[in-house]
């Protein structure tokens, strides 16, 4: 529900200081903003499902605020407020509110304690904000998603990441998210660099707020310091249809909006033939020079023996920039090693390669394909040892959504034929369920997706969703009716994958290009920090987070229960 590129806001009047980075429209520093009757023109047959988001000077001051609202909601959408969060200090303020259904409040900061009294001229109105800020978010709950905007415009930057921090603890509650929003005139400050690397870690930790970066654009901040919700939420990339804050504003809900389009979630780097002699050094080694007239990022060179054996990939699939987020961020690069034809062996038919450290000091380094090194070991044991000990444990009703391809029937069969565990299956394509009936007889299945399936609310005690997610039709009606079919203290384990790259010999390449295509393919490729705060605006905290990462694999691991 939080507002993304192509939201656009309604201007409620007074004089806008927020400083909303990329703003695409200038904004005049006094204007009447809209009445009821002009938005109720306006949202006619737009606003349907969408975020209505109220926005300049202080909309919590317009007297006819309650009106807007109600306009907002008899045109079918959910009403959004970008405040100060003064005002929220009134108990009686956040009744009216949460009565009048408002489903987004992004509170604004600029800076902490002194720094925003500065900003704002008001002393005391940092600690009067935060507190409005936690009093909605106890009061609101999951029924509203909660942005807390810190703002870098026209400040001093070396104190952002401890600002971040200070903001974190003194919220002490995970169900509001801390937006850094920078301002498009700092974005190449050394500074902003500085405090990115300082919080790079940041998401790893489950127990902390979420944190995203908006208006990055243009900022020499590498894609492994920070994660970026790119377009992230609010004004970000907003079209210039009228006056910022002066036209209708609408988003869908949720953080995708169901399409036919489909994704590859892989790609092949594939044998070219090429080789260069292996070098104990950087400065001896000439891989550069023999893989010259390839992108880099389109080519590495594996180790192998005394020889560097050349990969190259021609797919269309993904960009250049996506290439080199799977290949020189995050590595998540695997040898394929079962004979052509046999796909799909993830314990002992993938190997997975990492950068050798050989290649860190070259100077011919960001011009390369670079080396790379077989780590011979199975790439996803400890995962995969992780969720066969959930599954192994899971006790009471348990779906199985996307059950097709489960491959953990030797665990649940024995369950469920001791009455341990009541299993019902989903799955929206036929073959892949008809093999899941075979391997699990004892089972329920249904045919469908989980969008569609209208199972008893709180009917089951686990679900599972192990490598599906990325091929539901719609991810928040997804993750609105998974939760809504868990009672409280149910669990979600969620298991997907983001993009990765095999390395290949042609006859593997043309094997797999001749296998028949699953019924149901990906229509994202979406990682574990985007799911964590749809998570949390259905009613569901994280219970155990393995993202992926350089230092693990593509896959990962959300573990999820219902508040």
């Amino acid at each position: 529900m939080r507002p993304r590129a192509g939201t656009r806001f309604v201007w409620t009047g007074g004089a806008c200081s927020y400083g909303c980075p990329a703003c695409p429209i200038d904004v005049p520093t006094a204007a009447p903003g809209v009445d009821a009757a002009a938005l109720q023109q306006r949202l006619a047959g737009t606003a349907e499902g969408r975020l209505v988001v109220l926005v300049g000077g202080e909309p919590l001051l317009r007297k006819d605020l309650l009106r807007l609202l109600a306009v907002i909601r008899a045109a079918g959408g959910v009403p959004g407020i970008v405040t100060t969060g003064r005002p929220l200090l009134y108990p009686q303020w956040r009744e009216r509110l949460r009565a009048a259904g408002v489903g987004y409040v992004r509170f604004q900061f600029f800076g902490t304690e002194a720094a925003h009294d500065r900003s704002t001229a008001l002393a005391g109105g940092y600690a009067q904000a935060l507190d409005a800020a936690c009093a909605w978010i106890d009061d609101a709950g999951a029924a509203c998603d909660v942005d807390i905007a810190l703002s870098t415009r026209a400040r001093p930057l070396e104190n952002l990441a401890s600002e971040v921090a200070t903001l974190a603890d003194a919220l002490g509650s995970r169900r509001a998210q801390i937006v850094i929003a920078v301002d498009p005139d700092q974005a190449a400050h050394p500074a902003l660099a500085r405090a990115a690397a300082a919080l790079a870690g940041w998401n790893d930790d489950p127990a902390r707020p979420l944190l995203v970066w908006e208006g990055l654009t243009g900022a020499p901040i590498s894609a492994s310091e920070v994660r970026v919700a790119t377009p992230s939420p609010a004004f970000v990339g907003a079209p210039p249809l009228a006056c910022c804050l002066g036209s209708v504003a609408g988003l869908e809900r949720g953080a995708a909006r169901p399409t036919e389009e489909t994704r590859a979630n892989s790609f092949n780097y594939v044998r070219t033939g090429r080789t260069a002699a292996w070098t104990a050094n950087a400065d001896a080694c000439r891989a550069y020079a023999e893989g010259a007239d390839i992108d880099p990022r389109r080519q590495l060179w594996l180790v192998e023996g005394d020889q560097l054996i050349h990969y190259a990939t021609d797919t269309g699939d993904f960009t250049p920039d996506e290439l080199a987020r799977t290949k020189d961020i995050w590595s998540h690069l695997y040898v394929d090693r079962a004979p052509a034809g046999v796909l799909d062996d993830i314990t002992e038919g993938m190997r997975r390669v990492l950068p050798d450290p050989v290649c860190d000091p070259c100077v011919h380094r960001n011009g390369c394909g670079r080396r790379v090194r077989l780590i011979d070991e199975p790439p996803f044991a400890r995962q995969e040892a992780w969720i066969r000990a959930h599954v192994a444990a899971l006790r009471g009703r348990v779906l199985d959504v996307g059950c097709g391809e489960q491959p953990y029937h030797d665990l649940l069969g024995p369950l469920v034929r001791a009455a341990h565990v009541r299993y019902t299956g989903i799955d929206p394509d036929e073959p892949s369920l008809s093999r899941a009936r075979a391997a699990l007889p004892e089972g329920r299945f249904h045919l469908g997706g989980i969008e569609e399936f209208r199972g008893e609310a709180g009917g089951y005690d686990h679900l599972l969703s192990l490598r599906s997610l990325n091929h539901v039709y719609d991810l928040d009606l997804a993750m609105a009716r998974m939760a809504e079919l868990l009672p409280p203290g149910g669990s979600l384990l969620l298991v997907e994958c983001t993009p990765f790259a095999m390395l290949r010999e042609p006859a593997q390449v043309a094997a797999a290009d001749r296998a028949p295509r699953a019924g149901h393919q990906h229509f994202r490729n979406v990682a574990s920090d985007e799911v964590v705060p749809l998570a949390r605006r259905h009613g569901m905290v994280v219970r155990e987070h393995q993202p992926s990462s350089l230092a693990t694999t593509n896959q990962w691991i959300l573990l999820l229960e219902r508040e």
